[in-house]
């Protein structure tokens, strides 16, 4: 490479992207600040139909716009880390592809002598595949080739006349003097000439008052619109709470709405010592006694093993299974317990099962939605 030319620098300061992001975030609260702003006169001129007074509707719509701004700082705020990074990321892949890829040896076409890098940059039309392009330039006739560090010959695409179609003729004129560059575009099938002038110095002139600007809102509004890092925490955090009260009012909302869930509401909610006495009462009139329940198991849900003995020692094992399955079910049928989809065994006159206790009005719920 020309010992003249300085290589394009794609990699900055982390600080350069923070305030590229925090510029970002600035502009759009203004933007969104300025535009509402502008429309509180339209709204005091709206019929009053609550009959409020004047002041009072320019304080909720004041209020309404503090609460869009600050919605937008807490979401800029929550992208910031991950946007930054992924900016710091991309120029580091560019800056990487560019600093460390050497040029390749090729020999001029017509004096067959080893061209000389002078220039390159990178090619990225697509960010999934960069190359770099090398300027080269024949020592001893000064032709000029360009290639791609995979040795591809870079070929140049003609500017065409927009009046007749032929190849327009570029060429350049740089006058250090004055810091400008001239274009001048002449067609070589028509009369069509026009000539560019690129002032560097005017460009540069733009491009720090640009930065002046910037800068200048970053001292003045980067406090008001951009949060530090303990606030943004304490924002999100705030917000998070506020959606999850959202939503929990959304959902129950929905439960007050669903008529599976306000019957599940309706079911007596029973200890286990009032399942004991409510199916000692129904079973021993029909026959079945001593009722013992058995030690809990306690899961998800509590599960309650019992066994009973069928009183009339004349009824069948199916007649007695059956019997004291709807008895069960029956009485249970108003309150949070039912009986396992095990159902009931029967060994000599005993009957054991489970019983299950739903102690939320959802799981209750969602037992009925599926058993109903």
């Amino acid at each position: 490479m020309d010992k003249h030319q300085q290589p394009f620098i794609y990699l900055k300061p982390e600080q350069k992207y923070i305030d590229r992001y925090d510029l970002g975030t600035i502009r759009q609260c203004l933007h969104y600040y300025q535009g509402l702003y502008k429309e509180l006169p339209t709204v005091m001129k709206l019929p009053d139909k609550d009959n409020t007074t004047e002041e009072r509707r320019k304080t909720d719509w004041l209020r309404m716009m503090n609460m869009v701004i600050y919605s937008i700082k807490v979401q800029r705020f929550k992208d910031k880390e991950k946007t930054v990074s992924e900016w710091v990321e991309d120029d580091r892949r560019k800056q990487d592809k560019l600093d460390n890829t050497e040029p390749g040896e090729f020999y001029c076409k017509s004096c067959n002598v080893l061209l000389s890098s002078i220039d390159k940059h990178l090619h990225d039309e697509s960010d999934k595949y960069l190359r770099v392009l090398f300027l080269y330039e024949c020592p001893r006739c000064k032709k000029r080739e360009g290639y791609y560090d995979n040795g591809e010959i870079h070929k140049s695409k003609p500017t065409l006349c927009d009046k007749c179609g032929s190849e327009i003729d570029v060429s350049i004129k740089i006058n250090d003097k004055k810091d400008t560059t001239t274009w001048v575009y002449k067609c070589t099938g028509c009369d069509f000439k026009k000539t560019e002038v690129d002032d560097h110095k005017k460009w540069q002139k733009e491009r720090d008052a640009q930065e002046s600007k910037d800068k200048e809102l970053l001292e003045k509004l980067r406090k008001d619109f951009c949060f530090t890092e303990e606030e943004g925490k304490e924002a999100l955090a705030w917000f998070d709470n506020l959606k999850n009260i959202t939503d929990d009012m959304k959902k129950r909302e929905e439960k007050q709405k669903d008529p599976i869930y306000q019957k599940a509401v309706s079911r007596r909610k029973l200890k286990v010592v009032e399942v004991n006495k409510l199916l000692k009462e129904a079973l021993e009139k029909d026959g079945f006694i001593e009722l013992q329940l058995e030690k809990p198991e306690m899961g998800k849900y509590v599960a309650v093993p019992f066994i009973v003995q069928d009183g009339k020692t004349d009824r069948a094992e199916y007649d007695s299974k059956t019997k004291l399955k709807k008895l069960i079910t029956v009485s249970l049928e108003e309150t949070n317990w039912r009986l396992m989809s095990d159902g009931i065994s029967y060994r000599v006159g005993y009957l054991s099962g489970k019983l299950r206790c739903y102690e939320t009005e959802e799981d209750l719920s969602l037992y009925l939605k599926n058993y109903k």
